[in-house]
């Protein structure tokens, strides 16, 4: 399907650079309109003829990279959001929200807010 959306796309485009070319050397109008039906038919047909020829010799087909992309976001967004009992799991893993993380010297972390000395002042380039 998204060989045909992409073969529209670049068909309607080429219509529209017909219609403005055609608009700009004084054509008359009917002129325009059939050489922008002209344009949009075998533009499509010739990008779409294209992909389909792409997609055969397996060099790129735009219906499996989209699926592939589909599948990819969603395994991301499976991982990212993990199950009610792996939260039960990690749960006695990780401390709570009050409690500070030990630090590698074995002392609790304290908060310290950022205050203006703690900051790094950037120069603007000259």
């Amino acid at each position: 399907m998204a060989k045909l959306y992409v073969a529209v796309v670049f068909a309607f485009i080429a219509a529209v650079v017909i219609v403005i070319t055609g608009l700009s050397s004084d054509a008359r109008l009917i002129t325009v309109f059939f050489r922008s039906i002209v344009g949009f038919v075998s533009a499509g047909l010739i990008v779409y003829i294209v992909l389909r020829i792409l997609a055969a010799n397996d060099i790129m087909d735009f219906d499996d990279f989209i699926e592939a992309k589909d599948e990819e976001a969603l395994a991301e967004v499976e991982g990212a959001e993990p199950s009610a009992a792996d939260d039960e799991a990690a749960e006695g893993e990780q401390p709570e929200a009050d409690e500070a993380e030990p630090a590698e010297t074995g002392e609790p972390a304290q908060f310290e807010p950022l205050s203006s000395e703690e900051l790094t002042r950037m120069d603007s380039p000259q």
